[in-house]
């Protein structure tokens, strides 16, 4: 087998045998956040009295808590909400991508060795001709030295 074909196979091999998120989970997961996070940010500066003062932050949350009959604790939990749910987005996104990338690399490495397979079964079918054409000649060979 080519060594560059069989270090591509145990670097496929090794990356799936980690199941440990990697960077691209996490950065996923930090956009995700990140963008969650600005989008709270905003609607609790603007579901109340405008602006992040006491007056302000207040208000935002006991109106993000009336959404769903709640009062300020309520407010925490849906402005969270946002954050929560695009980062686990942003992680299963990231996750799914790199799944799709180690699903491609592993068909490339079965069709490489599906092609390194094939390769060997074509010359030992060659070989097994040439063999059979030797093993003919060399009993003709034998026979004709006996005559002699």
């Amino acid at each position: 087998m080519d060594a560059q074909v069989g270090n591509e196979i145990k670097r496929i091999m090794t990356q799936l045998e980690s199941d440990a998120p990697g960077v691209t989970e996490g950065l996923g997961t930090l956009i995700g956040s990140t963008a969650g996070g600005a989008i709270s940010l905003t609607a609790l500066s603007t579901l109340g009295i405008s602006g992040l003062s006491a007056a302000g932050i207040t208000t935002g949350l006991a109106t993000a808590g009336s959404i769903i009959g709640g009062g300020m604790v309520a407010g925490i939990g849906v402005l969270a909400a946002p954050i929560a749910l695009l980062g686990l987005g942003g992680y299963a996104l990231a996750k799914r991508r790199k799944k799709a990338r180690m699903l491609s690399a592993l068909n490339v490495a079965i069709e490489k060795l599906y092609a390194i397979q094939t390769r060997l079964k074509n010359n030992a079918e060659r070989f097994r001709e040439e063999l059979g054409a030797l093993t003919s000649l060399v009993e003709g060979l034998r026979m004709r030295k006996s005559q002699i």
